[in-house]
């Protein structure tokens, strides 16, 4: 990173050709940084969009609604001509303010911020930014920085997705159990599609470890449990299909194989996924794995 002063930061810079301005959205800079104790900016106007993502430590925002402290896994927007300014908290040098930006502009870059529910006057969302949105903004990194063969169409699939996970709500997880439910219907409706606990975290916004053993204490089991007995419950009711093989069933459930699918059938009935459709089928009922 390079010292500018009152920051330590790494800034790549891009312009967008002609193909990308026939769009409606297109990268200008991005970059992170780690500020020191006098890490200061503003008041002034920039001439487009700036997205400001939140890594570690705690950033002061004023603008048009005044002054806002935004502390890690929040991000703030940054208009065009409109006056701001922000600065460090409270400098902490064992966790010091650490943020990652995304400079953008487009006909469409307005439309884009407002579905994210940013406004001038309130222009910051708290806890946005999980595992997923975090990597998604180094990987734009690359191709602004090296400007690979067909990095321009990478940068607009990877930008329309940043938007996409923005917008997407997220629950409040310090509001009750909301955040419980949350999970529970998240579980319920994808437990087939092969989802794991880290993918669960991701959706709701904890991390992998705190998400376990708090979803532990409030239902007496893991979510890796849960997403068994969800899975195990849907396989004993399909093995009574008359149509359905055992690897049909397997793979239906997210499993991807016949192996990996037996294997945690018997530990959690205690008998094999062919033995236990024996108990329920005759055997001219039997259809062949």
């Amino acid at each position: 990173m390079k010292d500018y002063g009152h920051e330590y930061a790494d800034i790549f810079y891009y312009t967008p050709n002609e193909f990308e301005k026939l769009g409606g959205l297109w990268p200008l800079r991005t970059g992170h940084n780690v500020a020191k104790a006098n890490y200061s900016v503003g008041p002034r106007v920039i001439e487009c969009f700036s997205f400001h993502f939140v890594l570690s430590g705690e950033v002061t925002l004023s603008g048009l609604g005044g002054e806002t402290v935004l502390k890690k896994g929040s991000m703030f927007c940054l208009f065009p001509n409109v006056k701001h300014s922000y600065w460090v908290s409270q400098y902490d040098s064992e966790s010091p303010l650490q943020m990652h930006w995304l400079a953008f502009n487009g006909p469409q870059a307005e439309l884009l911020v407002k579905r994210t529910g940013i406004t001038e006057r309130k222009p910051y969302l708290h806890n946005k930014l999980t595992a997923e949105l975090a990597e998604l903004l180094k990987a734009c990194m690359k191709p602004i920085e090296n400007r690979e063969k067909d990095g321009d169409l990478q940068l607009q699939i990877m930008l329309y997705r940043i938007f996409e996970l923005l917008s997407r709500p997220l629950p409040d997880v310090s509001d009750g159990n909301d955040w419980l439910s949350t999970c529970l219907r998240y579980m319920e409706t994808h437990y087939a599609e092969g989802i794991t606990v880290s993918d669960i975290a991701q959706f709701i916004g904890m991390h992998r470890s705190h998400l376990s053993s708090r979803f532990k204490r409030c239902t007496g089991m893991s979510p890796r449990e849960l997403l068994i007995k969800l899975r195990m419950e849907r396989a004993g009711e399909m093995l009574q299909s008359r149509t359905l093989s055992i690897t049909e069933i397997a793979l239906s459930l997210g499993y991807t194989d016949l192996y990996t699918f037996s294997r945690a059938f018997c530990t959690y009935y205690g008998i094999s996924p062919s033995s236990y459709r024996r108990r329920l089928l005759s055997p001219n009922e039997m259809i062949n794995v």
